[in-house]
């Protein structure tokens, strides 16, 4: 089976697609050269803003090396872009190369025209988040925002044109401990998913498909826009991170997801 990986180059982009080559190796990758991790506090900020951005993407910068370690890129014909390099015909030509029978999908910004019409063979996508309930960016911390930590988690789907809406192949919860912060969840959330892709790959090499689901309209497409440094206010100054030990003693009621599984 010839795999193609389109995706990220941060830690956790990187050990999902290394743990699936140890498996499955690679016949070529589309890696798109990612922002760095410790963005710059916007300007005109209160200091508590402030202070919490500084936390919060501090502590997503210290998670990535304690869950993820330093990720070495794939060993296969790679093509590496930029957001804006990444949908264009010299990224066509590369996959037309590498004619894969799989592609996967991690990381990377949205795959459109011309790339997706490219991508004549199933192709599949690694979203976190629990589609449709969460789709589209930061949909790890919302449902912290939102006080929903068991919807951390995430989705592999077929890629349609819209955002996160493909029909799905299997979803992802992980394991909690109470002492995980909002970035621990997360993290978890990327190892627990990498582990589970292998075990696709597994069925899809013996049976040449899976048993899908179609999402519903229900949920919301969040925006990067949607984002503000004030968000984190209901995170550190008022559960100062521990929303996981809340909802584990049961002093945080909310509902709980019923993800849709292969195995």
């Amino acid at each position: 089976m010839k795999l193609l990986w389109i995706g990220g180059s941060h830690p956790r982009h990187l050990h999902y697609i290394n743990t699936i080559a140890r498996a499955f190796p690679l016949s070529g990758a589309v890696i798109e050269i990612r922002e760095n991790l410790l963005p710059q506090p916007p300007e005109g900020l209160a200091e508590v803003d402030r202070e919490n951005f500084i936390r919060h993407f501090g502590n997503r910068e210290k998670a990535e090396k304690k869950y993820f370690g330093d990720q070495p890129f794939p060993n296969c014909p790679t093509r590496k872009v930029t957001h804006e390099t990444l949908n264009t015909p010299e990224s066509v030509d590369f996959v037309r190369s590498v004619d894969p029978d799989l592609a996967l999908v991690f990381g990377s910004g949205m795959v459109r025209d011309p790339l997706f019409s490219a991508l004549t063979c199933p192709t599949v996508n690694l979203h976190l988040g629990l589609s449709p309930r969460y789709r589209g960016a930061a949909t790890l911390f919302w449902p912290f925002y939102f006080l929903e930590p068991p919807y951390a988690g995430s989705t592999f789907h077929f890629i349609v044109s819209e955002p996160d809406a493909g029909e799905i192949i299997h979803q992802v919860t992980p394991v909690l401990h109470p002492d995980d912060g909002i970035h621990d969840a997360a993290c978890k959330v990327v190892l627990q998913s990498a582990s589970d892709a292998v075990r696709l790959l597994e069925i899809y090499a013996e049976k040449g498909a899976w048993v899908t689901r179609k999402q519903k309209a229900t949920g919301k497409n969040f925006l990067a826009s949607d984002f503000m440094p004030e968000h984190l206010r209901m995170i550190y100054n008022v559960y100062n991170d521990d929303l996981v030990r809340q909802y584990l003693d049961g002093r945080l009621k909310c509902k709980t997801p019923n993800p849709y599984r292969q195995f």
